[in-house]
């Protein structure tokens, strides 16, 4: 065997090394792998932290059935809206239903909180809603319109009386509860406000709630007369109490992840107020009572039931405040303010006219013209994952969905975002 010459040794010695430039390619690839393998986890984790808090959903409302089959005794689940966005769900508890209360009789009034016979529209400084908004009598808005239905009136001191006084003192009586006129099933349920009842002086024999959304018969007497019967109106009712809280540690869906009431499909009696000029789908803001109540036969009780499906969509908060923000900017009066949450609620009511906010899978200028400042022609914006979750109120089974996001329309918006919910694709 030859050996080499020492020079020729230290050469390729040398040799068996790496310059700078190769060091530097090297190290390019490699962040670049690990780039990509971030994105992918991230995408990843994404899309497990909505599934996973489907199923926690999922998760949560069978929990409440099987206690209810356990028990034999009805068990409900109450929603919690987001701090932050009264429009979203961000939590749920367990509840022991609410009782009724349904002392005394009432009698039904045009509004007339002095009860002096005489429907009070004389005054330039008329609140029936109590929203803090006056109107002139002569240019009533259509939810302070004094001729409606608005007062209902209990006897405190007539047979067992009514004892709305004393339920408002401690606590168990507050707005936007719910009174049922007449009691049984054939009633409505109506929002109220305790507002004419005074705890701080002693109680009156008249005690007066008034009506969220006017009663639905206008009477038989005439406008200006407050008694709206003159006789064979409504004497009984039922007022719906708070709940009892179980006690379970409340479930906290995964962070930044909600149930977008805008994008879902619930009772109109989760939204206090239904209105004509507002699509028959209730005022801009959601009710604190957004409760599930299951029957010792494992179904649902009440609105929940006679809906029929519900449908609750999960999807990422923040996107859905940033898409919702820009679908209502173009909509608004071009005064370079800011779409203020007020904007929002009114045009996601108004305008919406009942269709569901949940966006494509793909937004273009082209054919989501209102998606223009986050997305172009060339780099569409492309929504994150979400989920379907569906509560069918007559067996109250709970299943989970993949979102429908088909536009023909071609409006940015899913056509029938529930189809896969309704025809039975579960998701994975």
């Amino acid at each position: 065997m030859i050996a080499l010459p020492s020079r020729r040794r230290k050469s390729a010695a040398v040799r068996r090394g790496f310059t700078l430039l190769e060091l530097l390619i090297v190290v390019s690839i490699l962040v670049l792998i690990l780039a990509m393998t971030v994105a992918a986890v991230r995408f990843t984790r994404d899309g497990d932290r909505i599934s996973a808090a489907a199923s926690q959903v999922q998760s949560f409302i069978n929990g409440a059935r099987d206690r209810a089959i356990f028990s034999r005794t009805p068990v409900g689940v109450r929603f919690f809206l987001d701090p932050d966005n009264s429009r979203a769900i961000t939590s749920m508890a367990y509840i022991d239903p609410a009782g009724l209360e349904n002392s005394g009789t009432i009698r039904l009034f045009r509004w007339d909180p002095l009860l002096d016979g005489q429907t009070d529209a004389r005054t330039n400084a008329l609140d029936i809603n109590g929203d803090g908004i006056t109107v002139d009598p002569e240019d009533f808005q259509p939810g302070d319109n004094p001729a409606k239905v608005w007062m209902v009136v209990g006897d405190s001191q007539a047979g067992d009386g009514v004892r709305w006084w004393e339920l408002k003192r401690r606590g168990l009586l507050f707005d936007g509860m719910r009174i049922r006129i007449p009691a049984g099933p054939n009633g409505n349920w109506y929002p109220v406000n305790t507002r004419l009842i005074n705890v701080l002086s002693p109680p009156t024999r008249n005690q007066i709630l008034i009506l969220g959304i006017p009663y639905r018969d206008p009477g038989d007497t005439p406008v200006g007369q407050s008694m709206a019967f003159r006789s064979g109106g409504p004497e009984t009712y039922e007022l719906q109490l708070a709940p009892r809280m179980l006690p379970n540690e409340p479930s906290i869906l995964p962070e930044n992840v909600v149930i977008d009431l805008d994008a879902s499909k619930v009772p109109d009696a989760w939204r206090p107020s239904t209105t004509p000029d507002q699509a028959g789908s209730g005022n801009a803001m959601y009710s604190q009572y957004i409760d599930l109540i299951y029957s010792p036969r494992g179904g649902l009780l009440g609105e929940a039931a006679a809906g029929g499906l519900i449908h609750f969509y999960v999807c990422d908060k923040e996107e859905s405040l940033l898409l919702k923000q820009e679908f209502a900017a173009p909509l608004v009066a071009d005064s370079g303010d800011p779409v203020s949450a007020a904007d929002l609620a009114e045009l996601n009511v108004r305008i919406r006219s009942g269709v569901r906010f949940v966006p494509a899978d793909e937004l273009r200028p082209s054919t989501a013209p209102w998606s223009s400042n986050i997305a172009t022609e060339d780099n569409p914006y492309l929504p994150r994952d979400r989920r379907i979750v569906s509560i069918f109120g007559q067996t109250g089974s709970v299943s989970i969905h993949p979102v429908n996001a088909i536009d023909a329309n071609l409006n940015g918006l899913a056509d029938d975002p529930y189809y896969y919910a309704e025809v039975g694709e579960v998701a994975k």
